[in-house]
């Protein structure tokens, strides 16, 4: 798509292609009071001074105490902690009565059962359109070896998880087919010719196999998490 002016739509929805982790941003208004708020527009920036960047849009109910806060932290939620950032990206009272927490060497909220936290002074903080980018300087961290929650088109997904089926075996099945109708394999007329592999390509060890018995293989089309 190409315009001067882009539909706001769109565009978010491309952004959203791109899957990112699920934060919580939290600081102390000038009275103590925590405020926080959810965000996935996070990302390490240096690691010599260790920085850290966070974008805030300024229409955040919580903008004006982020912004002037002299420190503020990051927490990284864990995958069983969706319902955190539910309550987090709506408007609340009371938010953080939905989660344990306590305060950073900083005097910042931290939660608890979190992937990592980092707390952070305040570097800088840069305009950027309708956002500014906070950038931190981190104080302190703790990483708790969780598997993180991620974010993609508006869903959430747990990468753990994901990455657990993918590690699974991978097997391929054929459907062969005689004068249009299929040609089962077998006197009880229900087995499929297959073959699994735990590391070479099934669906071409099955395919030589069949190339073999002097049948026409065809291009695979099917992917299935079984």
């Amino acid at each position: 798509m190409k315009a001067d002016v882009f539909d706001p739509r769109a565009l978010r929805e491309a952004f959203g292609a791109f899957p990112t982790a699920v934060t919580v941003i939290t600081a102390s208004d000038p009275a103590g009071r925590p405020v926080g708020f959810t965000a996935n527009s996070f990302t390490s920036v240096s690691l010599d001074p260790p920085l850290l960047l966070v974008c805030v849009a300024k229409t955040a109910r919580d903008y004006p105490a982020m912004t002037a806060a002299e420190h503020f932290a990051i927490n990284i939620l864990s995958e069983a902690q969706k319902d955190v950032s539910i309550k987090f990206a709506r408007p609340a009272e009371d938010r953080f009565a939905a989660v344990g927490w306590g305060r950073g060497p900083n005097g910042c909220p931290i939660f608890a059962q979190v992937a990592a936290w980092f707390e952070c002074s305040m570097h800088d903080v840069i305009e950027a359109g309708d956002h500014v980018m906070m950038v931190g300087r981190v104080t302190a961290f703790e990483s708790s070896g969780l598997n993180g929650l991620g974010y993609a088109r508006g869903g959430y997904f747990t990468p753990g998880a994901n990455s657990s089926a993918a590690g699974g075996e991978i097997g391929a099945v054929a459907v062969l087919e005689r004068h249009g109708a299929l040609f089962p394999l077998g006197d009880q007329n229900l087995a499929l010719p297959s073959y699994s592999a735990g590391s070479g390509d099934p669906a071409k060890t099955l395919a030589s196999q069949l190339e073999q018995l002097g049948l026409s293989v065809h291009d695979w089309f099917s992917l299935f998490d079984l």
